[in-house]
Formats: C-alpha cells, sequence, structure tokens
C-alpha cells in the first residue's frame, strides 16, 4: 500500500513539472515575439502565427502520446508528423510548404490504417488518401509553374497572375483539409476509426493547416475579378449555410465521437467567414478560433474516449447517468461543453463575436441563417452534455479520474484561459 502511494506521488510530480515545463511555453514564445518580432533567414520564418500554432502542436502532440500506449512504429509515425508539421509552420518557401503539408496526412493514413480500430479503417484512410490526391495534384502543377517563373518564397505571392480557375484548385485544396461543408465526408468516417492520439491529432493541429494555408495563399487573390469573386461567394455560402446542415446532423447523431467530429465541421465553416471577409479583424477572429479550437477539440475526444474504456460503447442512448458514477469527470465535460458552445469569456466567444462583427453587409436572410447556426449549435451542445451526464445509468459502480486524466484537463484550462490574455495584449 505504501509503495503504491509513493509511486502515484512520484508520477504527479513527474508529469506536474512535464506540464509546468509546457505551461512556460507560451510567455518564451511570445516574449520572443514581442522583442524580435519573428525571423526570416531565407529557409525559415516565424511571426505570431507561426509561434502560436506551433504551441498548439506541441501540446496537442504531448497530449496525444499520454492518451494512449504507442508502440515504437506508431510512436515513430507521430514524431515524423510533428517534424513535418512544425518545418509546415515554419517554413518560407511555398513548395516546401506543399511538400510537408501532403506528408502530414500520408503519415496520418498510416496511422489511421495501422492502429485503427475496426476493419472499417481501410474505407476510412482510402477516403482521406483519394480526397487530398485529387484537389492536391493541380494545385502542385500551379506551385510549380510559379516557382520556375516567379521566387519560391510566400512574400512573392502578390505578383502572380494566372487564369481564374488557379484560384479555384488554390482554394479546394485548403477547404477539403478544413473540412469545409460538401468537402467533409472524410472526415467523420476518420474520426470514428482513429485511435484517441490519432483523432487528438487530426482535430486539434490537422485541421489547422487548412486554415493556416488559406492564410498564407491570400495574397495571390488580388483583385478580384468576375468569376473568381463568384467562387469565392460560392464558398462564403458553403459556410454559412453549411454550419446549420452540420449543426442539424449533430442533433441527430447517436454516435457521441460522430457528434464530436461533425462539430468541428461547424467551427471550420465559421472560421472560413472570417477569411472570406477581407477584413483584418475577421482574419484576427479566425486565427483565435483556430487556436481555440485546437484545444477544445481533443479535449473532448480525450474525456470521451474515457468513458468509453468503462461503458464500450459510444452511443448515446448507453453513455448516460455519468453524473451518479463520476461527478468529476461530469464537471470536465460540462467545461469542454460549454466551450463547444462558445461560452464567454473564453477565448472560442470572442473569436465567434469578432468574425461575426467583422461581416456588417449582411443582409436580413443572412443574419437569419447566423442566428439558427448559433441556435442549433446551442443545442447540440447541451443535448451533448445532458445525454451523457443524466439519466439511468448502465453501471452500478464508482470509478475515479486517475492523476493523469485530472492534470492534463487543468492544463488545458490554464491555456484556455491563458490564451486570450495573450492575443488581447500581443
Amino acid at each position: 500500500m505504501a509503495l503504491s502511494f509513493f509511486c502515484s506521488l512520484i508520477s504527479f510530480f513527474v508529469y506536474f513539472d512535464s506540464f509546468f515545463l509546457f505551461w512556460s511555453f507560451p510567455l518564451i514564445f511570445f516574449v520572443f515575439y514581442y522583442l524580435y518580432g519573428g525571423f526570416c533567414d531565407g529557409l525559415f520564418f516565424s511571426d505570431f502565427i507561426s509561434l502560436v500554432l506551433i504551441f498548439v502542436t506541441l501540446w496537442v502532440f504531448l497530449f496525444s502520446i499520454l492518451s494512449m500506449s504507442l508502440s515504437f512504429y506508431s510512436f515513430l509515425i507521430l514524431w515524423l508528423m510533428f517534424s513535418f508539421l512544425v518545418f509546415s509552420f515554419l517554413t518560407s518557401n511555398y513548395l516546401l510548404f506543399y511538400s510537408s503539408f501532403e506528408f502530414v496526412f500520408v503519415m496520418m493514413f498510416s496511422f489511421l490504417l495501422g492502429w485503427g480500430k475496426t476493419a472499417e479503417r481501410l474505407q476510412a484512410s482510402f477516403y482521406m488518401f483519394f480526397y487530398t490526391m485529387v484537389f492536391s495534384l493541380p494545385f502542385l502543377v500551379m506551385l510549380v509553374n510559379c516557382f520556375y517563373e516567379f521566387s519560391g518564397l510566400f512574400v512573392s505571392l502578390g505578383v502572380f497572375t494566372y487564369f481564374d480557375f488557379f484560384w479555384v484548385f488554390m482554394f479546394l485544396v485548403f477547404v477539403v483539409k478544413l473540412p469545409l461543408f460538401g468537402f467533409h465526408l472524410w472526415l467523420p468516417k476518420a474520426h470514428v476509426e482513429a485511435p484517441v492520439a490519432g483523432s487528438m491529432i487530426l482535430a486539434g493541429v490537422l485541421l489547422k493547416l487548412g486554415g493556416y494555408g488559406i492564410f498564407r495563399f491570400f495574397p495571390v487573390v488580388g483583385e478580384l475579378s468576375y468569376s473568381n469573386s463568384v467562387f469565392l461567394n460560392y464558398l462564403f455560402y458553403v459556410g454559412l449555410y453549411g454550419g446549420v446542415f452540420v449543426s442539424l446532423l449533430c442533433v441527430r447523431q447517436m454516435d457521441l465521437k460522430m457528434m464530436i467530429a461533425y462539430s468541428s465541421v461547424v467551427h471550420m465553416s465559421v472560421m472560413v467567414l472570417g477569411f472570406l471577409s477581407f477584413t483584418s479583424w475577421g482574419v484576427y477572429g479566425s486565427v483565435m478560433m483556430m487556436v481555440a479550437h485546437g484545444f477544445i477539440s481533443p479535449m473532448m475526444f480525450y474525456l470521451m474516449t474515457y468513458i468509453y474504456e468503462f461503458k464500450h460503447s459510444r452511443s448515446i442512448m448507453v453513455l448516460k447517468g455519468v453524473l451518479l458514477v463520476s461527478p468529476l469527470f461530469c464537471m470536465l465535460w460540462f467545461f469542454c461543453c460549454s466551450l463547444n458552445l462558445s461560452l464567454p469569456p473564453f477565448m472560442s466567444f470572442f473569436s465567434e463575436v469578432i468574425i461575426v462583427s467583422s461581416l456588417l453587409s449582411f443582409s436580413l436572410v443572412e443574419w437569419i441563417v447566423v442566428i439558427f447556426s448559433c441556435f442549433f449549435t446551442g443545442v447540440y451542445c447541451i443535448f451533448m452534455y445532458t445525454t451523457v451526464s443524466h439519466g439511468d445509468s448502465v453501471y452500478n459502480f464508482f470509478y475515479f479520474l486517475d492523476i493523469k486524466t485530472i492534470l492534463v484537463s487543468l492544463s488545458h484550462c490554464f491555456f484556455v484561459l491563458f490564451y486570450p490574455v495573450v492575443f488581447f495584449l500581443l
């Protein structure tokens, strides 16, 4: 008994020290940014968005490694994925960005295919692979042509003059990765079949690559002609109405993991509205939403997998009455559902307010669609919490959260509370 208590105490201090080290990373990053304003040496560069997303990547990968027992090969794939992700956020050459961007999804394809739970992982892996291949190849042709005619750096993107159909390929390759409504069919399948570490990395980091790519390639748009403005308007209304449709899909889902996956589509649809507002305020809100979703969604997948290990089901018809057997879990689940609902005063609330305020030219019909989207988002988030917490439990025993789950959850609370201060100060 004394030996087990001593081991638990040692593990507590080990986890606490590692989490304290990661808590100090935001301060180190932003002091560096405040003093030096980033750097650029021709191959690598960093700015505010790069530093923020690199920190989110660091934290989500640590979180995912702690969430499951990994073999040597799975850890190697995660390490390669992490390396390509950091290189994507730091490189100033768009061909190298494209290469690392696609290699990240190749690594995720391998991880999903090798460590998925059921035979359906084959279909989910090839869904993701073919969506990536079909929409990425024309974009690669465009980038190679740009590389030979101009410089290969992001700063030279504003001088390109291409036919209008190239804008289509540029945006499609990134909205598939977000994914936007209509291009999202691969995401629920990948989330359902992926292990918990794969779902956390996919929702927390990989979806942000699409938004980061739109941000970096946005100077290519330049002056809008008639045809590419029609296409951007199409994407804008797909994001606007798609958020409502996917919210309705979330309300009728019986699989809790599928519901969390579809909620990512809702948030990414709102994020695209901020980018397509063509205002600095809208882009700022979109970046905030990327970071907020990068913390919220992995936490929800982590807690959902924790309760799945006890009840061996993801159905909301079975996951009932958890409040009676684990009140601490329900407190953390309530916190996650509140963040997903964009409850003030957290970062997700500020990001949605900033994005909506950047869309001042809405007509009455569009404002009604926005109100419906906010309403149904609240409906499925409240539904997500109440169905899990209340009702008659199948199990009669009481179970406690382990120390790792509590520390990881408290670390998430720290980041969610700390990051709005960082954004508004810097």
